[in-house]
């Protein structure tokens, strides 16, 4: 059964080279809804599967300054 192709607009995409090594090497960073796709370049000589162990750790980006809009006035301290 064939899927789907993730959209183009996704950046958070992890290569795996037959080597061990993979890039980007900080990992992704994932997003409320976010995916990540797993792509496997080669394995090595006698090797059929990519067993992948994952490090998770938790991140706040921070709050956007709210602004007041345009053409209001501020009234009080």
């Amino acid at each position: 059964m064939a899927t789907a192709p993730l959209p183009k607009d996704n950046p958070d995409v992890i290569t795996i080279n037959a080597d061990g090594t993979w890039s980007p090497k900080g990992g992704v960073t994932i997003n409320r809804s976010g995916k990540v796709q797993f792509d496997v370049d080669g394995y090595p000589t006698g090797y059929n599967q990519c067993v992948i162990s994952i490090t998770i750790s938790w991140a706040n980006q921070p709050a956007r300054a709210v602004k007041d809009p345009p053409g209001t006035i501020k009234v009080g301290s």
